[in-house]
């Protein structure tokens, strides 16, 4: 039998006053000027990206050393900056309807973006941290309530648009007022440890008040973000590479740099297509918040489409008798692998809250169905019972409502369609500036362009001996005089000439499937989840 062990927020970085963001305002520049081409982009990005300069931009970009970087929150800004301009690049388009999206990252990002990933643990990909946890400021010091989200503001936005800060904001603002029940649950297992129905009973009832402070929250997504902005403007920036093909990345992304792509030859292609990386997009699965919850409430999630039943009352004396057993994690694998998009101690917290926590288990033996329907409301067990099945209650509203949101943002906008009919763009300039011994080849391949509209070792940087791990003496540029030789443009190249061809925003038929930005089909796996949380009600 192992000894019970209190858990303290602090030692898996999370803030009892903010919950899972930091407890100060997360850096808004890396002051070391060494990362100056990072930021001067980023200064910028919301004009470059809307200028359609964003590809050639980061092109010419040099590859920048990490070691520089010295505190966690200047790791979290790099990771940050780095997903933006890397999902810009992939699903930016350069604004040309005949340009797809990017099955390549440069090296210029992929290097270092994989090395502060790794840092970070966390997948090298946007996720709910980057532009949720990481990206957000204080906009009066002085506000009665600081993490109050009318106090406060995005840092950075694909579209530069109010939706999408909104968007962002409502996310940050729930993680903010979730610390409430972080704190309630540490409790909550001290008293189930310690046999105090009252403690257990009133830490209960203050996670139901952090569970509907989430809720309000949550309905004010309606008040400044459009369905209509976020659907077809917003959106796409937010998907990852994984299950894309039918926004254009049949294979996933391959980062350069990273996985030797310049070893490879396309004749050799299916060398080549295992180097594809493939990985979930932005999802509110990656909040740790909702598993925290999910954990301490003791609901258990099983894989989309099968049912499953949640604990028995013997299941739940043998966990009360053996401490330190821990609660199987969810049997949905959805579920479980958006664990690997949370910062490392996020995601260390979950499994020890697992291994820690048994308040489902302490109040179905504390009061039985018989005590319940006795009705004495007097009796603190039956108090007990009722404070969990409201926590459980609003749980289940908050995944109500957060399907009725799905449902106008995601599906009612892709069966309605565009509303404006939108004219092709016009070519643009990649603004690439060629090095002389390259002129030649990419004069030759401009009437074949490269797979993937690749175009390796774009230019020199400002200053060669600033960042001398940049290569800028090799340049591959591959040419295909048609598509059949490259399954990768070919996967991506199709008849149509719609304006929506290959892309996540697009308009579908009533009987497609509609995916959310982490790959899965959204409505199913929600309300599976959903019902799921409204089965453990006592």
């Amino acid at each position: 039998m192992m000894t019970y062990a209190p858990l303290r927020l602090e030692d898996y970085d999370i803030s009892p006053t903010n919950g899972f963001l930091p407890t100060k305002p997360p850096l808004k520049r890396l002051l070391d000027p060494y990362y100056e081409p990072w930021e001067q982009i980023m200064d910028r990005f919301n004009q470059y990206l809307l200028a359609h300069h964003i590809r050639p931009l980061v092109r010419k970009m040099p590859v920048l050393d990490t070691s520089k970087l010295t505190t966690e929150a200047e790791y979290q800004r790099a990771f940050t900056i780095l997903g933006f301009m890397a999902h810009a690049f992939v699903w930016g388009r350069n604004g040309a309807v005949s340009e797809p999206a990017s099955e390549f990252l440069p090296a210029s990002i992929s290097i270092p973006w994989v090395t502060v990933a790794d840092y970070l643990q966390l997948n090298p990909v946007i996720c709910c941290a980057a532009v949720c946890n990481w990206n957000w400021q204080i906009l009066d010091e002085n506000a009665e309530d600081l993490m109050n989200i009318d106090n406060l503001g995005t840092i950075h936005t694909f579209s530069g648009s109010m939706d999408e800060s909104w968007f962002y904001l409502i996310t940050t603002a729930i993680e903010a007022k979730g610390a409430r029940g972080l704190n309630a649950i540490l409790s909550a297992i001290s008293g189930v440890e310690n046999n105090n129905t009252e403690l257990v009973t009133h830490a209960l009832n203050e996670i139901a008040q952090s569970l509907n402070e989430a809720n309000h929250i949550l309905e004010r997504m309606y008040e400044r973000c459009d369905p209509y902005v976020f659907y077809w403007k917003i959106r796409e920036f937010l998907a990852g590479w994984e299950n894309m093909a039918e926004a254009g990345l049949p294979y996933g992304v391959l980062y350069e740099g990273v996985d030797d792509t310049d070893t490879f030859s396309l004749d050799n292609w299916q060398s080549l297509i295992r180097r594809f990386r493939k990985y979930a997009g932005g999802s509110a699965a990656q909040t740790p918040l909702l598993q925290a919850f999910d954990i301490a409430l003791g609901i258990k999630h099983f894989p989309t489409g099968h049912l499953g039943k949640q604990s028995t009352v013997a299941e739940a004396r043998n966990r009360l008798r053996e401490q330190g057993v821990p609660e199987p994690p969810p049997a949905n694998s959805y579920l479980v692998r958006m664990r690997d998009y949370m910062p490392s101690g996020h995601r260390r917290f979950l499994e020890d809250l697992a291994a820690t926590c048994r308040i489902r288990e302490y109040v179905l033996l504390s009061c039985p169905d018989t005590l319940m329907h006795m009705g004495n409301a007097s009796d603190p067990r039956v108090a007990l019972r009722h404070a969990y099945n409201d926590c459980v209650g609003l749980l289940k509203a908050f995944r109500d409502k957060h399907i009725m949101i799905v449902t106008r943002y995601i599906i009612m906008q892709a069966k309605n369609g565009p509303s404006i009919t939108v004219r092709p763009a016009s070519p643009v300039s990649n603004h690439y500036i060629p090095r002389a011994e390259q002129s030649q080849a990419l004069t030759q391949a401009s009437a074949h362009p490269p797979c993937g509209g690749r175009l390796g070792g774009d230019s020199l940087p400002a200053d060669p001996t600033m960042y001398p791990q940049t290569n800028t003496g090799s340049s591959h540029v591959v040419s295909k005089s048609t598509t059949g030789g490259c399954p990768v443009a070919a996967a991506s190249a199709g008849t149509s000439t719609s304006l929506e061809k290959g892309r996540l925003a697009r308009k579908i038929n009533d009987n497609s499937v509609v995916r959310g930005t982490g790959g899965t089909d959204a409505i199913q796996f929600l309300k599976q989840v959903r019902n799921e949380t409204a089965h453990t009600k006592l």
